[in-house]
């Protein structure tokens, strides 16, 4: 059963224009010159019905106004009628949405690009209510002085009583001159940025200030060295050591107990290490260790989560679980052990991410005031509750018997949360423990001391108000943020109000635009202008300059472009947006009336008297022309105005019946010129197509009668031309037919003992395209170049020896033969065809390059350069040379030529290609997932099927049945590196996990480049997943490679934190002056 024919079904219909209503008026206004008014409105549509709700507006009604707007609750995607919300946000970003709730909500600070290090370290100190109280107690003239101070005094006054939820932190990174584009360490960043505020603060006349640093941070420790002899100390061990910041390893350790017991543990002087002992005048077996003299009220740990690795000379980061207690007891620490010396855990530093120059920094802090727990992501601050980590408050234990009494978090049972962070199960303590894979400081604050803590020790006042100068700083600044947020309000609120009349305007008008069809008083207005208006917010004034004619009126032809609107609905639109010009019921255009009533009839003229001629063209195009007179029309042509639709008139675009059959010279061109078909047509067709044409293009009409002559000139150039061709056929011909065997570019046997000769593989396929090319090829290509030049450019000028060698030979059942090439090397042909060669081509026969096949016993018999055989014989060699060498034995046949080949200069020639050919830039190599063990062997030898450097493959991973493939852009400067990054992107394969091969060999050494490893454009390698190490992220691998290469061991240099004080405090004295 046949299937439907959907094809056209939802088409519509061509009407017949020539018995179309209107077709009917034009006839009677161009038969009587006069226009009624019922003419006018069918021309002009008044007639049709006002439409009550299309899906769509027409374009044939001038009374609908249907789709203007969309239906109720009905929104669009730009202008007038889109959603509120969009309508909003254009309006830019509101200011309101970054104020902050309360001054008890801790605010955020901007990251800059990839300034979270110092962003998270600012939260911890300013978060630090001692800290924050000594900065805000600067003197004025000290902040005048230090920018850097003055800076952060701003920045943590704005922290403080700013309305809004985050802080710009441009200016105080500006002042320490710091990138905001470069990743930093963020405890690199704290060292020196205390070290610069000691220094800066001790010009402060207020004690608390002053020495607020070494107050809060401060701690000392002595480097105890004991002779294991006599059991004295050293006089060094007596030497207090300033600390703030204690540096504990993490390697192997589980927790804050384990690192800490490590950093007092005694470490063992012997062997090579034995220390002098000034006591027992030699070198002796000795003990070290650090002894803990005081501690500062904030004591912060450095969990060294890098470590360095020489091999790459990279840093890689630890991830392991690390468990902390939220209390901490380090009385016991102390060199005189103290009873009570209570630390509560204060602020985590967190580093997300596994690269050791990538990631982010977070901070988690507790609040001093209620003890809530805060989350500081740059501008985002988030609330944890009772926890560091937003847990539910755990339940400790204090039970005697329980079994895991005194057991660290990492050997108990743990409950994982989604931050990779984890609440320990609590001890036999009331003590609550945490773990943290990302950990990367800890900030301890003293709860509780007694007698046995150092004097630096002691309470602080905290003046929590800010000074006046700052007070009024953030008041100037909240209250412009503040006239900010009422300015887009009150903006907003205009806007919307407008928004909301403008669309209440649209709805009513176009409520009163139509136009009852029996009224006479109406306008007429631009459809694109009514469609811009009713759906723009802002509209332009009114255009109707699109509708009108050349006398300024409006022509029937506009009225799918234009609408009829009331004069209710006119007067509205007329009144507000001015523009014009206005055009009435008054200014129907009765002279374009009267010009579309001619060309319509014209039009109707024309098709009838085609259709009565069809059947005479048709005629003319079988070679049937009745008697009388005839004319010459172009063939090509008259099919193609057969074909045109009846309803199309001749444009300006077509060609005339006689272009094509018009030389240069203004003559009838010779009918087998290209393109000069041409059929005769009787005289009344012809009159029909000059008449009809003509008045449109009168200068491209032509009259050639049947009897007309060719152009002599172009007769004779045509004759000449075919000429020319038919001896260069007979050339071809005789050619073809001597050189039967070369022809068929197949290879032939060779046979020991007969006199070859050799030509270049290139010109005997050029020679072969050349000799078979007909039709109209037949002169198109160029002819080979002389053989004798050929023979020429062979021979090197140093030896006179040949620059090429012959193409290898193949032995298979006896038969010697030699391998085909169109581009490389020398093919053998037999001395007959050589001899008529050199008659075709211009060459001497004396100078032609002869060879021979010989057999030598080994290669070393070979002469130098010589082609030998490929060693795939079937049974002996002997049998089949028709008795020609009856002493073969395993010898192998080889092209011995005359002259010899050049290997020196062949070598250099050769050298110089190789050169150039890996010196490539962002070509195809293609990369094999190969599952198994081993390739296949189709991929292993799969290079050769790809040596084509403009092949066009697919850059998608593909799948095949060893496993996927690949193509990838290379250049001969792309690293294994680099090459095995994009593998690792494109097939997942970890970098370390890739053995990549090409054929049988691994490709090593990734510092090496692809055309070090002679890794050409179109080769195919394989890869084979070893599956050793684990999966990661790849962007780890890219950033930290790019910071090895960028910022290798740059940290702040360049910065204020770097350079030297004495310099940095001249330069601020200067500034401030």
């Amino acid at each position: 059963m046949s299937r439907h024919n959907t094809r056209n079904k939802n088409k519509r219909p061509r009407s017949d224009e020539s018995n179309s209503p209107s077709a009917a008026v034009f006839k009677k206004i161009h038969a009587n010159g006069n226009i009624s008014k019922s003419d006018i409105r069918q021309l002009y549509m008044v007639w049709k019905p006002v439409c009550q709700g299309c899906h769509g507006n027409t374009k044939d009604s001038p009374n609908c106004f249907c789709g203007l707007i969309p239906t109720t609750n009905g929104v669009r995607k730009t202008g007038l009628w889109q959603k509120m919300q969009e309508i909003v946000r254009g309006l830019g970003p509101n200011p309101s949405r970054d104020l902050r709730d309360s001054t008890a909500t801790p605010a955020g600070l901007t990251n800059l690009g990839a300034t979270c290090y110092a962003n998270s370290i600012l939260q911890c100190l300013y978060m630090n209510s001692s800290f924050r109280s000594g900065i805000f107690s600067l003197e004025l003239d000290v902040l005048e002085k230090y920018p850097v101070l003055d800076q952060l005094a701003r920045l943590f006054a704005q922290l403080h009583s700013s309305k809004m939820a985050f802080i710009d932190s441009a200016p105080f990174i500006k002042a320490l001159e710091l990138d905001n584009g470069v990743q930093q360490d963020s405890h690199e960043f704290l060292t020196l940025f205390l070290s610069l505020l000691e220094q800066s603060l001790s010009h402060s006349k207020v004690p608390e200030a002053r020495t607020i640093v070494q107050h809060l941070f401060c701690g000392s420790v002595s480097h105890v060295t004991r002779c294991s002899s006599c059991g004295k100390d050293s006089a060094a061990s007596s030497k207090m050591e300033d600390f703030y910041e204690l540096e504990l390893n993490i390697k192997g350790l589980n927790n804050l107990e384990e690192s800490l017991n490590d950093y007092f543990s005694e470490e063992a002087l012997d062997g090579e290490n034995q220390y002098f002992c000034e006591s027992c005048q030699k070198r002796v077996d000795a003990t070290r260790c650090i002894n803990l003299q005081s501690l500062p009220p904030v004591v912060n740990f450095q969990l060294k989560r890098y470590v360095f690795l020489p091999k790459t000379t990279t840093k890689k980061k630890i991830s392991s679980t690390f468990s902390f207690p939220g209390q901490l007891d380090l009385g016991k620490r102390l060199s005189n052990p103290s009873s009570s010396c209570t630390y509560d855990l204060a602020a985590i530093l967190i580093h997300k991410g596994t690269g050791a120059n990538s990631g982010h920094y977070v901070a988690h802090i507790k609040d001093e005031s209620n003890g809530q727990w805060w989350e500081f992501d740059d501008e985002t601050v988030s609330k944890l509750g009772l926890h560091p980590f937003g847990e539910k408050q755990g339940k400790a234990s204090n039970k005697d018997d329980e079994k895991s009494q005194g057991v660290s978090a990492a050997d108990s049972m743990t409950n994982n949360n989604s931050n990779g962070h984890q609440e320990a199960a609590p001890t036999s303590t009331t003590t609550e423990m945490f773990s943290s894979t990302d950990a990367y400081m800890l900030i301890y604050k003293c709860t509780s001391k007694d007698v046995n803590g150092t004097e630096s020790n002691k309470n602080m006042e905290i003046n929590e108000s800010l000074p006046r100068h700052l007070l009024d700083q953030i008041s100037e600044l909240n209250a412009s943020y503040m006239k900010s947020c009422e300015e887009y309000q009150s903006k907003k609120d205009s806007h919307l109000a407008y928004v909301t009349e403008r669309r209440q305007e649209v709805k009513s008008i176009l409520t009163e635009a139509p136009a009852d069809p029996e009224v006479d008083s109406y306008f007429w207005i631009s459809t694109d202008w009514l469609r811009q208006w009713a759906d723009n917010i802002t509209p332009s004034s009114i255009d109707n300059g699109p509708i009108q004619c050349e006398h300024g009126k409006v022509p029937a032809s506009k009225v799918t472009s234009m609408k009829r609107l009331s004069s209710t609905a006119w007067q509205k639109l007329f009144s507000k947006y001015g523009g014009g010009p206005t055009l009435s019921s008054d200014d129907c255009c009765m002279e374009c009336l009267k010009d579309g009533a001619k060309n319509a009839v014209s039009a109707d003229v024309y098709r009838e008297r085609k259709a009565s001629l069809k059947n005479i063209a048709e005629a003319a195009l079988a070679g049937n022309c009745p008697d009388g007179p005839s004319y010459f029309i172009s063939k090509t042509w008259l099919t193609h105005w057969l074909r045109r639709k009846n309803a199309d008139i001749p444009s300006d675009a077509d060609n005339g019946p006689t272009s094509a059959l018009r030389c240069c010279h203004g003559d009838l061109l010779p009918e087998h010129a290209p393109g000069a078909k041409r059929v005769s047509v009787p005289e009344s067709l012809w009159l029909f197509l000059y008449q009809t044409i003509n008045e449109k293009k009168a200068d491209d009409i032509v009259t050639f009668p049947s009897d007309s002559q060719p152009c002599e000139i172009c007769n004779q150039e045509l004759s000449d031309v075919a000429s020319v061709e038919g001896n260069l056929r007979a050339v071809k011909l005789k050619q073809r037919q001597n050189h039967e065997k070369l022809i068929s570019g197949k290879s032939f046997a060779l046979h020991p003992g007969q006199k070859y000769y050799l030509v270049p593989s290139s010109w005997l396929s050029e020679w072969r395209a050349y000799i078979t090319a007909t039709g109209k090829n037949i002169s198109s290509l160029p002819e080979p170049q002389s053989l004798e030049a050929i023979v020429d450019s062979l021979i090197c000028e140093k030896h006179s020896k040949l620059l090429q060698r012959p193409l290898d030979l193949v032995c298979k059942r006896g038969n010697i033969t030699q391998k085909t090439s169109n581009t490389d090397g020398l093919t053998i042909i037999p001395e007959y065809d050589w001899k008529l060669f050199s008659g075709e081509w211009s060459a001497t026969p004396e100078k032609g390059l002869s060879a021979e096949i010989a057999f030598s016993k080994s290669s070393q018999d070979k002469l130098p350069g010589a082609s030998e055989a490929t060693p795939t014989m079937d049974g002996d060699l002997d049998q089949s040379l028709d008795g020609a060498n009856d002493d073969v034995g395993g010898r192998e046949p080889y092209v011995r030529t005359d002259p010899e080949v050049c290997e020196e200069c062949i070598g250099e020639r050769e050298s110089c290609a190789l050169v150039e050919k890996l010196n490539y830039q962002n070509e195809d190599i293609h990369v094999y997932l190969v599952r198994g063990k081993e390739a296949p062997k189709s991929v292993k030898e799969a290079s050769k099927s790809f040596t084509v450097s403009d092949r066009r493959t697919s850059k998608r991973s593909r799948r095949t049945n060893s496993g996927n493939s690949i193509s990838l852009k290379v250049s001969g400067s792309t690293s294994v590196y680099q090459l095995k990054l994009m593998i690792w992107e494109s097939l997942g394969i970890v970098k370390e996990n890739q053995k990549l091969h090409k054929g049988s060999v691994e490709i090593e050494d990734d510092l090496a480049t692809l055309a070090d490893k002679s890794i050409f454009p179109g080769d195919v390698l394989w890869v084979r997943d070893s599956e050793i190490y684990e999966n990661r992220d790849i962007a780890d691998e890219i950033s930290e490679q790019k910071a090895d290469m960028l910022q290798t061991e740059e940290g702040f240099r360049g910065t204020l934190l770097t350079s030297s004080v004495s310099a940095q405090l001249c330069q601020d004295v200067a500034f401030s002056e």
